[in-house]
Order: C-alpha cells, then structure tokens, then sequence
C-alpha cells in the first residue's frame, strides 16, 4: 500500500527530472546556437576580406594559387575556418583541403543570398561540405572582378576542428559547469519538494489515522482499508455514511417499537388492574352480603391477577436489561444435560395436570458447555413454557439434546397449534400476540421468545423456529462444546 505522500514524492521527483532533462537541453540547444550566431556575427567579414585580398575568379577561370594562398593564411589565423570557392550556380570550385575529404560538389545558394542581405537576420546555417548532414555558421561574400559577378567565396566557421574541439566533453568547462549547476538545482527542488510534501500530507495522514481508529474503536476492531490516504479516507466516509443511515433506521424503528411497547403494556396492565378492581370493589360493596367462600374466590382471582402483574413487570424489567445490553454474561462451565434435567422437572407437574405427554431426553457422557448457567435456564424455562402453554390436553411436549460434531443442540418441540408461517417472522417481537395462539394466554405476554432471542444473541447464538399451524412447533438452539 503506497502512501500518499509516497506517490505524490515519486510523482515530483518524476516531474522535476523530466523538467531538469528538458532544461539541460533546453540549455545546450541555447548555447549551441548562441555560439553559431557569435561566431557567425563576429566572423562575418571573413569572406569579404578574402575576396578583397587577390582576384579569385577571371573571366570564369578560377585562381587556385591565390585561393590556396589566402585559406592558409585564414586557417593561421582561425583553425577552424574552411575556406571553398564556388561558381555563381553553387558548385564547388577549389577549396584548401585533403583531397576526398570535400563530399559535396554543389552548394544552395538560397542560405547565402539570405546572408548577403543587407540587415540578414543571424544565424544563418548552411550545408558542411565535409559534414553533408550538418548545417554549420558560414561567411560569404561575391566574388567581383572588374564588376562581373564570378561567383562565391564559401568559409565554413566550424570547421573539423571545431567539431573535435565542441564534442570533447571532457574539455568543455561551460558544459560541464552547467550540468552540475543543473544538477544540483534538481537535488535541491527535490529536497525542498519533499519536505514540502511531508508537511502538507502530515494533517491528512493525521486525519486517516484519527477516522480509522474512531471506526476500528466504535465498529469493527479488524477493518482495514485499502489505497492511499484520501482513497482510504473515501471508504472510511462510506462506511460511516452507511453506519450512521443504519443508526437513523435502527433509532426510528426503536421508536416504533417504544410506542408499540407503550400501547401494548398498557392495555396488558389495564386488563388484570382492571379485573382486580373490579373484585375488589364487588368485595366492598357486598361485603355484608357475600359468604367466605365467595369472599375468598374473589381474592385468589384478585391474587392471580397480582401475579401477572408481578410476572409482566419482570418480564419487561429483563429485557429491558437486554435490550440496553447492561447484563454481561457470566460464562462458565456445566454440564448442560444436569441444566435440562433439573428445568425439565419443573414443569413435569404442569404437563400432568394438563394431561400432556411430556418426553424428556438426554446424553450420556460429557454435556459441558461454557455460557451463563443462569441465562441458560431462563431460556430453557421460556421455551418449555411456551411449548406446554400453546400444546392442547392430551398432547405431547418433547425435550431432547443432540451431539453434533462441534456442539450440543436442545430441541423443544409440541404437537400444539402451531404458527402461521404469516407469524413466524415476528414471533420475536415483544408483545406480539400470533393469531393462532392458545386461548389460554393467561401467562403470556408475548416477551417470552423476545427474552430467549436476547440471551441466545449475547450468547453468539441463534434461535431456529419450524412449525406448522395445527401440527406443532419446534424450537432449538446449540452451544458449543467446552475445550
């Protein structure tokens, strides 16, 4: 994963050594040319001179003594002169050099007429005869003779010698100068760049890192994010937006459910306070009336309503404690056979007198589990419960435990009523009521399976419902085996 200071440092030291490379030729192109048009500006009368000094060309014959002549006195003076005569149509005449060393036998004219212009705007470059792929500064001047133009003198200003002299390197301190100068301005803007770079991504850096850390600390401890600061900054917003849009959705249905909750327990409370007033109020006006019998009726059905009160208030107080995730589990080893056992005798006396077939059965061997004994039992005592509730007389409520490969499985199921699968999705919500449930809802808040979802969910942990209406539920959950 690259940074992106790392990519923008790559980037910059990129950049500046592509401009450095176009600068330093930049800079040799200009001093190239700048030393053609000196050369050329200087040297410019080289040729009128020459011309001036003996008559070159008489009558079309040309004069090679007096050219021989004049060159090595021009070449003396100036090695890297090459002096050509040429005829007024180009050609080469006569020239002071070895022989086929000269490649050329004809020159344009165009670049020296331009030359001879009065105000000729330099420099002005020509064809090398001894370098044919070349253009090189040049002096030239017509060659009159008693007022009959008869042709050209041709003096090359950067001669074989100058070639030589322009390729050493080695010798060339100005070129070499302005390398180094060059160079050091790139190690220079690249140092600079870089601490500039640093100091402008440091905050960034330091935003990425506080924007991971808030969600690695509030969401996921193992997210990791991939790409530089600003890409990983792009997903860590995502994934907040997402976050907080399920927060908004999560907060609006815990609203609804509030209110739900709200309407829902009231009318609960309101059914057995009511109930119990109106007993207790019939006591008090029949008082004289009634017998002890009555009287004492009254009162267990007064007490019976007390006890949904009790039951119904401690229902919401516990998961009104799961929901805001205040209970931690207290997890330790038992045995989860022993934990079913002693549940299961509970509620044998309920199944016999509403004549219920209840069938219990359990593991030999090693049952240990690790959880919240506690936790454990209260879901066990919801389900059977539930099931011996929803079950008719002369029904069947079976209890059994199943070894898996990694865990042990508790299954409860019954012949009873059964759930519509219309129901079965909301089943876990407090306070629903199926419509098909038993008429016998005296104990039944609709919290029960709401509480055994919240246990077995803080347990890590889920609860599997599959039921038909008029043939039966079955209800089960697993928890792994202990190491």
């Amino acid at each position: 994963m690259k940074s992106l200071n790392r990519k923008l440092s790559m980037l910059l030291i990129a950049l500046i050594l592509v401009v450095g490379i176009i600068l330093a030729i930049i800079t040799r192109f200009s001093i190239f040319q700048y030393n053609i048009e000196v050369t050329q500006r200087l040297n410019a009368s080289i040729a009128q001179f020459l011309s001036n000094e003996e008559p070159l060309i008489v009558n079309g014959q040309y004069n090679e003594k007096a050219l021989k002549k004049i060159a090595h006195q021009s070449m003396v003076i100036n090695p890297t002169v090459e002096v050509y005569l040429l005829d007024k149509s180009g050609k080469i005449l006569s020239y002071n050099l070895p022989e086929n060393t000269v490649l050329l036998t004809h020159l344009p004219l165009e670049p020296i007429e331009a030359f001879l212009q009065e105000n000729a705007k330099l420099p002005i470059v020509n064809y090398d005869p001894r370098s044919p792929n070349t253009r090189k500064p040049f002096s030239a001047a017509k060659v009159i003779t008693n007022g009959i133009d008869e042709g050209y003198i041709y003096v090359i200003l950067g001669g074989r010698k100058y070639e030589e002299l322009a390729n050493d390197l080695s010798k060339n301190y100005i070129l070499k100068l302005t390398i180094l100068a060059i160079t050091a301005v790139i190690f220079m803007a690249v140092f600079i760049g870089l601490l500039m770079l640093m100091k402008l991504t440091r905050p960034l850096k330091q935003l990425r890192d506080k924007v991971i850390h808030f969600q690695q600390t509030s969401g996921d401890a193992s997210i990791h994010y991939q790409g530089d600061e600003i890409q990983q900054l792009n997903q860590a917003f995502e994934d907040m937006s997402s976050r907080i849009e399920r927060q908004i959705d999560r907060i609006k249905n815990a609203d609804k459910n509030r209110r739900d909750l709200v309407t829902n327990v009231s009318h609960d409370l309101r059914t057995p306070l009511a109930s119990m007033q109106g007993y207790l109020d019939t006591m008090l006006l029949k008082q004289k009336t009634l017998d002890n019998e009555t009287m004492n009726d009254y009162l267990l059905i007064a007490r019976k309503h007390c006890g949904r009160l009790g039951v119904l208030i401690n229902d919401l107080f516990e998961f009104s404690k799961l929901d805001s995730n205040i209970v931690k589990p207290v997890l330790e080893p038992f045995s989860l056979a022993e934990l079913v056992q002693d549940v299961s005798m509970e509620f044998t006396q309920l199944a016999d007198i509403k004549n219920i077939d209840f069938d219990v059965q359990l593991l030999d061997g090693n049952s240990t589990v690790v959880a919240d004994i506690g936790l454990m039992q209260r879901v066990l005592e919801n389900l059977l419960s539930n099931a011996l509730k929803h079950t008719p007389k002369g029904g069947r409520v079976q209890l059994k435990m199943l070894r898996n490969k990694r865990d042990f499985t508790v299954e409860i199921s019954d012949n009873g009523v059964g759930i519509s699968s219309a129901d079965l999705p909301k089943i876990f919500n407090r306070l629903y009521q199926a419509g098909n449930s038993s008429n016998d809802s005296s104990s039944s808040f609709g919290l029960g399976l709401a509480i055994v979802k919240k246990i077995l969910a803080i347990h890590q942990t889920k609860i599997v419902v599959k039921s038909q209406v008029n043939k039966g539920s079955v209800f089960s959950f697993s928890l792994p085996i202990a190491a």
